[in-house]
């Protein structure tokens, strides 16, 4: 591949990565990244599949109603199949769209490669790819965690169908590792998105609103672990009424979790007749955010600054564009780098002539002349009085 060759295919690879990233930023600021939202409005997307989700629809009801759950406690069939379908859809359609700068880098250099074996491809050139597909596989890892912040309610429906085939089908497990492994990840992963959806769904609503579902889901969480227990350990009658439980459980979760956010005119998680024997949790029992989590913040983060960057480099002519872009990255891996941050910090008081040790000097230098509040207990006739009017004298 020829230096012309690569810099047309560097540009192409490059736009498209930018508007993407800035794209997934946008979604992930405002929280509207809800896969499937787009997709639906096209007709003919709207059948894709949707008749093998039925089916798993179908057949995990039917389970669900064989181990004794009430059709009360399990999810609508419509606004299940209507929900998993769409998220379903929405990532097929996104990871297409996803995969195309990965494969404008990398078809075009196995193609010219194939043509030219007489030749010997630069290592920088090389290099170069590996970066774009690093860049890009960033790009999908956080448009998957700005889903996950945008619909949290999604990725709840998504680990509790899940769970729910794991445990009642144990038959289409697909995975080589051992059964408990595969049934302790599972779990695990359910329990941490409905922690996610606890902490995403209540971020702009009151403290005491956020405390009060914060500690629901928690109940929820303990009262799902006690009975995942029984099951795991328990034979006989006791494992099936565990089992009978622990489906009852995740299939409330389900039934909240699978209405579409239009439709969803509350924040219960869970029916509350179901934890009226759960105790109610305490202040050490607040979880802070998984590490994969932060992870995958940091990566998405990452890979919008980079974007930024690469945006302001390849934007042709100059101008004013690629400043801004270039301060928009710079600004980007600030949030995410402290040494960036700290960097940038100490060039604006280098620039601005201030320095904190000066302010803190001032300050102190004055703190003795302020007067000191008097310990002596006010006379009766001024105790009714506000502290800004104490010290003030009748006019008159």
């Amino acid at each position: 591949m020829t230096r012309t060759h690569f810099a047309n295919v560097a540009f192409f690879w490059g736009w498209w990565t930018f508007f993407e990233a800035v794209w997934i930023a946008l979604l992930w600021r405002t929280r509207t990244r809800v896969l499937g939202g787009g997709v639906y409005r096209v007709p003919g997307l709207r059948r894709i599949r949707r008749t093998a989700c039925e089916r798993r629809v179908e057949a995990l009801l039917a389970e669900l109603e064989g181990r004794g759950v009430p059709a009360q406690d399990g999810p609508d069939k419509g606004e299940l199949v209507d929900r998993w379908h769409r998220i379903v859809a929405g990532r097929c359609v996104s990871a297409l769209l996803q995969v195309v700068p990965v494969l404008l880098a990398v078809l075009p250099f196995w193609w010219l490669a194939s043509l030219h074996r007489t030749t010997v491809t630069p290592f920088w050139m090389c290099a170069a790819i590996a970066g774009f597909g690093a860049v890009s596989v960033t790009l999908m890892v956080a448009d998957v965690r700005a889903v996950a912040v945008s619909d949290a309610a999604g990725v709840v429906t998504v680990e509790a169908v899940g769970f729910l085939e794991l445990l009642l089908m144990p038959s289409r497990r697909r995975s080589q590792d051992s059964a408990l492994d595969v049934h302790g990840r599972q779990f695990g992963r359910l329990c941490n998105a409905l922690r996610g959806q606890a902490r995403h769904s209540t971020r702009t609503m009151p403290p005491a609103t956020r405390e009060r579902v914060r500690a629901n889901t928690e109940r929820l969480v303990a009262a799902l672990a006690d009975t995942n227990q029984r099951y795991l350990l328990g034979e006989g009658a006791d494992r099936d009424s565990a089992l009978r439980d622990l489906s009852r459980l995740v299939a409330s979760t389900l039934r909240h979790s699978c209405r579409a956010r239009s439709r969803r005119d509350s924040l219960v998680v869970v029916d509350a007749r179901l934890l009226a024997d759960v105790p109610e949790s305490g202040a050490a029992d607040a979880v802070a955010e998984p590490l994969g989590s932060r992870l995958l913040a940091g990566a998405g983060r990452l890979a919008v600054a980079v974007g930024l960057l690469a945006g302001a480099f390849l934007f042709p002519g100059g101008g004013v564009v690629p400043d801004l872009l270039a301060a928009a990255g710079v600004a980007g891996l600030a949030v995410i780098c402290p040494p960036v941050r700290d960097l940038l910090h100490r060039g604006r008081e280098l620039l601005v002539g201030t320095s904190p040790t000066v302010v803190e000097g001032e300050a102190g230098e004055e703190e003795p002349n302020r007067p000191a509040p008097s310990s002596s207990t006010p006379c009766p006739h001024c105790s009714d009085r506000s502290g800004v009017t104490a010290g003030s004298r009748t006019v008159g």
